[in-house]
C-alpha cells in the first residue's frame, strides 16, 4: 500500500488544531487505498500547540511530531 505524509507546519496553532485534525482524518478515511501519516512540526509555539499535538498522538497512532 502507498503511504503519503502530510507534513503541518504549527505556530500557535492551538485552536486551529482539532478542527483541522478533524477535516484531515475525513478526507483520509475516504481513500483508504492509501496509508496516511501526519507530521505535525512545532516551530517554537508560545501557546499548547504542542500539547495539543500531543493529545492527537496519544489518540491517533498515524499522528507524529517533531518540536
Amino acid at each position: 500500500m502507498d503511504k503519503i505524509t502530510v507534513a503541518v507546519p504549527c505556530y500557535n496553532e492551538e485552536p486551529a488544531l482539532e478542527p483541522f485534525f478533524e477535516v484531515l482524518t475525513a478526507v483520509a478515511k475516504q481513500m483508504d487505498y492509501v496509508e496516511f501519516e501526519f507530521l505535525f512540526i512545532n516551530d517554537g509555539s508560545k501557546d499548547d500547540t504542542l500539547g495539543k499535538i500531543k493529545k492527537l498522538e496519544a489518540r491517533d497512532e498515524r499522528v507524529k511530531y517533531i518540536s
